[in-house]
């Protein structure tokens, strides 16, 4: 059990930090990764988006925390979402020919939390066939 509450509160805490980070200062977030956006509409985007999509997200897998029956929920959240994040950044690299150090950073990061997020959740399946 222990295996899968870390997990959560990795996958939690790291769409929290995200979601804090462009709240706060999207256009600085942003330009830290190598992308240069600016103007008021830009940052009101990636506040609603990147800021409180994130800090939801990373919410509700938190929250799956509190009860033991909702936990497999909140894997499947982090393994959903960590998952389908870094199918996108792979297609991106693909298709537009880039591939920076952020970008395989971010890359490698998405992919670790998306395999702990599945094998947490498929640990705690087997507990209970």
């Amino acid at each position: 059990m222990a295996f899968a509450r870390i997990v959560l509160w990795l996958s939690g805490l790291g769409f929290i930090a995200f979601g804090a980070a462009f709240m706060f200062d999207p256009l600085g977030t942003l330009a830290a990764t190598g992308i240069m956006l600016s103007g008021d509409l830009a940052a009101a985007e990636l506040r609603a988006f990147y800021g409180g999509f994130e800090l939801g997200v990373g919410a509700l897998i938190l929250a799956s925390d509190l009860a033991a029956r909702h936990r497999p929920y909140g894997l499947l959240l982090a393994f959903g979402a960590y998952g389908g994040i870094a199918i996108g950044r792979v297609i991106g690299m693909v298709a537009g020919s880039v591939a920076t150090p952020f970008l395989w950073f971010a890359l490698a990061v998405e992919l670790l939390l998306a395999v702990l997020a599945l094998a947490a959740l498929l640990r705690l399946r087997g507990r209970r066939d």
